[in-house]
Formats: structure tokens, sequence, C-alpha cells
């Protein structure tokens, strides 16, 4: 999220979201790749595997066809320009607010960010959850990516926990 679109801020552009389909994950493991290398770049914790590859294609192709799971795409210009992974879950019953949704992804091509496709792909896996009965959605930020930390504070996300971690060697 931190490359800056080669288009004017703010311009929506035209897209389909749609739910993902298996002819997708090749396109879907390419933003990826896109996104973790990026990543990479931030923290070492998010350097991908050498066999990322082919691990990210089964991760997408294991959650598609799942009560549990949603992973969207946004389609223009006839190319994937970006998509989204959520998921539900149910918390132990001594949790009042038991069913949860999680945004694993929401990665939009550089070329296609700050047009309103990321809150397009948003609010297609905030509408699945809610009509799952999701009341509360968790998602994880890099700390060092300030424009994706502004994205998610913009989709009305706030902080309510840390996310510690421990290098051990």
């Amino acid at each position: 999220m931190a490359t800056p679109s080669k288009m004017p801020s703010g311009v929506p552009i035209e897209c389909e979201i749609r739910p993902a389909a298996a002819r997708d994950i090749p396109e879907i493991v390419d933003v990826w790749g896109e996104l973790a290398l990026f990543h990479a770049t931030l923290n070492r914790a998010f350097a991908p595997s050498a066999t990322w590859r082919e691990e990210y294609q089964q991760f997408i192709r294991g959650l598609l066809g799942r009560d549990d799971a949603l992973a969207v795409v946004a389609e223009a210009d006839d190319r994937l320009i970006g998509y989204g992974v959520g998921r539900t879950s149910l918390l132990p019953a001594f949790f009042e607010r038991r069913r949860r949704g999680y945004i694993h992804d929401i990665v939009t091509r550089a070329s296609y960010r700050r047009q309103g496709v990321g809150r397009r792909l948003v609010a297609a896996l905030l509408e699945w959850m809610h009509a799952s009965g999701v009341v509360t959605v968790e998602l994880t930020v890099a700390v060092r990516n300030p424009d994706a930390v502004a994205f998610w504070a913009a989709q009305g996300f706030i902080p309510y926990m840390h996310h510690l971690k421990r290098e051990l060697g």
C-alpha cells in the first residue's frame, strides 16, 4: 500500500467485485507476491519462503467453497486488480460475542490504489460477515506501513490489542 497510484487520488475506478474462483488463483498469487515482497522490506518476519507461490496457491484453493471463508476479487480492464480474504470463527462459549470475523488480506495492485478498490473489497467481506452473524471483525496491519494503517482507520477499524513478537534466534 505504500506505492502511490499512477491515477489521481480519490478518482473511483469502475470494477466488478465477485467471489474468487479457481481460475483466479494464479493472479491472486501474483498480487499477494507484490504485497509479501513489499512487507519483507518492512520486517524480516514477512519474508516469503522459497515455496511461497505453491503454498499460497494451496491456501487460497483451500478457502474456496468453504462456509467459513470468502475470497473476493476485483476486476477491471480485463484483469484481476485486487482481492480480499476473510474468515469467520466461533469463540468459546465464555465469550459474549462469539462469532468473529477476520480479514486476512486486502490487496490492490499498485497502479489501481487510491481509487476505491480496497474499500469495495472490504465492504464485500464485511457484508458477508454481517450476514453470517459476525458482530466483531479483526485484522492485523503492519505498523511500519502507514498507508495501510491509515486505510484501515478510514474503514472504521480501531486498535484494541497490541500484537507483539520476540525473535528467539
